[in-house]
């Protein structure tokens, strides 16, 4: 089977050298050297999203984070405030209702940040502190929210600040204790340039400590259960222990060019493409977008699902569809992680010559 060149928002293009590393014989998760390849991660993880607290790894996609972050904060009292732009501001809802809490949903239309005004006015109506989930880059609309406002909001009315990070760290700047974020969500499989299988979620120390009196029911994702392996620097479950590795090796990656200039690269990569839509007579689509993607808003009499499909079968590049109502509507180019304008290049001059054919 010929494999294709992914251009996808997640999984991406894992880097050679990184792939090697996942390749490496398993050690055991229960000795010393296993507490020295958790440091090897946390160390530059803790510097690129800027965090003193607590990390905790779990061998899960994005969502088991994401599930595991709202079984701890959450008691079945709670009444949470949850900030929707797209399909994984929408899986917060979701997760909220198969939990049995009931939550107060702020919606913008696809292709639209959310307005920090209108999580305001929420809270003052709940007229107490509650926990605020959002997300940093919307993979589903490469929508890119104002975190540093909404985090100065959660912190004046005293609430928590929960974000979905996995595709925004590490390609846009979001430093968690600065910005007042409580619980950062993110996985390997993205600007981190791992494979997938291992998301992590990093906690403020109120955050940790408003967690110990959580009363949803959980028992893989407790992460009282974390906190107490943490201190050993161990996992209580059974890790992917390659992906560990690979998600080391990718960090590693990231600090040998300097973190600053990684998200200098993410960001002229994310300019480069968006004035290549442009020069093809395209439109983006998100307001305000985020460096890890470009999307493109597909012209009402061009559908963008054969378009994918023959970019696919002839030129082994895969591009990504919309993702639900959004299918055919958009076209989503991911250039998080391993890429670059040489690279993008390439991938955009087919992309061109196959969209002229469909005008």
């Amino acid at each position: 089977m010929k494999l294709y060149r992914l251009f996808t928002p997640g999984p991406i293009d894992v880097p050679d050298d990184v792939l090697k590393a996942t390749a490496k014989p398993l050690l055991y998760h229960r000795e010393d050297k296993f507490k020295r390849l958790i440091d090897d991660i946390s160390i530059p993880l803790k510097k690129l999203i800027s965090t003193e607290g607590e990390i905790f790894y779990l061998t899960s996609s994005g969502t088991g984070a994401m599930e595991a972050a709202c079984v701890n904060v959450l008691s079945s009292t709670d009444r949470p405030i949850i900030a929707v732009c797209g399909k994984f501001g929408e899986r917060w809802v979701e997760l909220c209702r198969n939990y049995g809490v009931d939550a107060v949903v702020i919606s913008e239309p696809f292709g639209k940040a959310v307005k920090p005004e209108k999580i305001e006015k929420a809270l003052k109506k709940t007229r107490r502190p509650t926990v605020i989930f959002t997300t940093l880059a919307e993979t589903s609309t490469g929508v890119l929210n104002d975190i540093k406002s909404i985090g100065e909001i959660s912190k004046k009315y005293g609430s928590y600040l929960v974000v979905d990070g996995v595709a925004g760290i590490g390609a846009d700047y979001c430093p968690q204790d600065k910005w007042n974020v409580d619980m950062l969500i993110g996985a390997s499989q993205k600007a981190l340039m791992a494979p997938p299988g291992i998301s992590f979620i990093s906690l403020s120390p109120r955050a940790l400590e408003r967690t110990k009196k959580s009363d949803l029911p959980k028992y893989y994702f407790h992460l009282g259960l974390y906190e107490k392996f943490m201190e050993k620097g161990q996992t209580p479950w059974t890790p992917a222990i390659t992906i560990l590795y690979g998600l080391r090796a990718g960090l590693q990656k990231i600090v040998k060019e300097g973190i600053n200039d990684n998200f200098k690269r993410h960001k002229n990569i994310a300019e480069y493409v968006r004035l290549r839509i442009r020069h093809m007579g395209f439109e983006i689509f998100p307001e305000r977008p985020s460096s890890a993607l470009s999307v493109i808003r597909m012209p009402a009499t061009i559908d963008s699902t054969p378009i994918i499909k023959e970019i696919k079968t002839r030129h082994f590049i895969l591009f990504s569809n919309g993702q639900g109502e959004m299918k055919g509507k958009i076209l989503r180019i991911g250039h998080m992680g391993n890429y670059t304008i040489t690279k993008m290049n390439q991938a955009l001059n087919i992309l061109e010559k196959t969209l002229d054919k469909w005008r």
